[in-house]
C-alpha cells in the first residue's frame, strides 16, 4: 500500500488515518508545498513519523517526502508522475485528500482515480473515512484509534516523562484513602507545605501512607496525589481508549508543558487541569490551558478542575476576589474548556461533567 498524504491545516486527518493504516503501508509519500509555513509543519510531521517509527520496529515503511508548488499545475502533474512511479500497482496507492488544499486535492485525485488509485476523506468528527474510487463510494470506521503516546510522537512531540501505569496501579489504594475527605486532605497538604511530612503534628494515619509509598516530596503531596485521585476516577469510570497523568512534553525547543490528565477517545486528545486550592488565577489558567489545548489536537476537549474554594471570596480589606471572573468563563466556552470549580467536591456531579462535556459513556460496570 501507498498512503499518499497531503499536507492541510490538521495533522488530525493524517496522523489517525496514517495510524491505522501503519500495517499495510509500504510507503508513505508526503506532499507539501514549498511555502516557509507548509516546510515547518512538514519537518515536524516527517519528524514524528521517523521517531513513530523507531518505536515500532515491527512497522516498516519508506517516508517519501515531496514538495510541489501548489499554484503550479505543472509541478502538480509532475507530482503525480512521482507518486505513480513509487506504486508497483495503481490500485496500491492511496490518497488520503481531507484537508489538502483544494487546487492540489482535485488535480491529484482526477488523475490518480483515473487509473484506480483510491482518494480517502476522513471525518475527524466522528472517526471514520469515505473511500472513493470511480466506481463509487465506500464508508469505513477507523476500528483502532491511537494511544495517548503514538498521538503524541507522531505530530512532532517528544515525550520527557510519564507516570508508569504500573506504579499508578500498586500505590492506588493509598491515593484513594488519602482523598477520601479531600478537605481534610487539602488542611494536611497545606501543612506540609509549611513544614515537611514529618513537621507536621497529627494525621498519623497520611503519614503511614506516605510511608508505606516510600515518598517524602512536598509536590508530590501537594498536587500528585490530587492528580492521581483524578486519574484512577476517570479510568474506573470511562471508556476512554487511554488515560495518562504527568505528562511532561516538549511540542518544539524551547516549549515545553506539563499535563495533568490525558485522555483519548476515538483519536480525539482531551485534557484535564487539576488543582486542590485555597484559592487560583482562573484568567491565567483559562489562558494557559487555550494555548496548550492548540498543540494537542484540532479537535481536542479541556476542563480545569478547581476544588477547595469558593468562587468568590471577600480580602481583609473588603476587596472581591474571584477564581473565575465571567469574561474568563466566557473565554473558556469560546476556547472549548470547561470549567468545574467547587469548595466541596462531589464525586458523582464530577463525573457527570466528564460524561456530558467530553462526550464519553460510562464503563458498564459504573453505570
Amino acid at each position: 500500500m501507498v498512503l499518499v498524504s497531503i499536507l492541510g491545516d490538521f495533522h488530525s486527518s493524517i496522523v489517525p488515518i496514517s495510524y491505522a493504516f501503519r500495517t499495510k503501508i509500504t510507503k508513505h509519500i508526503i506532499v507539501y508545498d514549498d511555502s516557509h509555513g507548509d516546510r515547518r509543519e512538514a519537518e515536524r510531521l516527517i519528524r514524528g513519523q521517523k521517531a513513530f517509527l523507531k518505536n515500532n520496529s515491527d512497522i516498516t515503511y519508506e517516508l517519501i517526502p515531496m514538495i510541489i508548488d501548489e499554484d503550479s499545475y505543472v509541478s502538480l502533474l509532475g507530482c503525480v508522475q512521482k507518486i505513480k512511479q513509487e506504486a508497483d500497482s495503481y490500485s496500491d496507492i492511496y490518497l488520503n485528500a481531507t484537508d489538502g488544499l483544494s487546487s492540489v486535492v482535485l488535480v491529484l485525485a482526477n488523475a490518480l482515480m483515473d487509473i484506480g488509485a483510491k482518494a480517502l476523506a476522513y471525518d475527524r468528527y466522528a472517526n471514520t473515512y469515505n473511500q472513493h474510487t470511480k466506481q463509487g463510494m465506500e464508508k469505513f470506521t477507523v476500528e483502532e484509534s491511537m494511544d495517548i503516546g503514538s498521538h503524541l510522537v507522531l505530530k512532532g512531540y517528544t515525550i520527557l516523562e510519564k507516570q508508569d501505569k504500573r506504579i499508578l496501579a500498586r500505590r492506588k489504594e493509598h491515593i484513594m484513602a488519602l482523598t477520601r475527605d479531600l478537605d481534610r486532605y487539602k488542611r494536611f497538604a497545606g501543612e506540609v507545605g509549611r513544614v515537611g511530612i514529618e513537621g507536621v503534628e497529627g494525621y498519623a494515619d497520611f503519614k503511614d501512607h506516605f510511608h508505606q509509598m516510600d515518598i517524602t516530596d512536598r509536590k508530590f503531596v501537594q498536587g500528585t496525589v490530587f492528580e492521581e485521585y483524578i486519574y484512577h476516577l476517570i479510568r474506573d469510570h470511562f471508556d476512554f481508549d487511554d488515560v495518562v497523568t504527568g505528562v511532561r512534553v516538549r511540542f518544539e525547543e524551547g516549549v515545553e508543558n506539563e499535563f495533568d490528565i490525558l485522555m483519548i477517545k476515538e483519536n480525539h486528545l482531551h485534557t484535564i487541569e487539576c488543582k486542590l486550592v485555597s484559592g487560583l488565577n482562573g484568567e491565567h489558567f483559562v489562558y494557559k490551558t487555550e494555548q496548550i489545548k492548540d498543540y494537542l489536537d484540532d479537535d481536542g476537549r479541556a476542563m480545569i478542575l478547581s476544588v477547595g474554594a469558593e468562587n468568590e471570596r471577600r480580602t481583609k480589606r473588603g476587596h472581591v476576589k474571584r477564581q473565575f471572573t465571567r469574561g474568563d468563563r466566557a473565554r473558556a466556552r469560546y476556547g472549548e474548556i470547561a470549567i468545574h470549580q467547587v469548595k466541596d467536591f462531589d464525586e458523582a456531579a464530577f463525573l457527570r461533567d466528564v460524561k456530558r462535556w467530553f462526550g464519553v459513556e460510562r464503563k458498564k460496570e459504573n453505570r
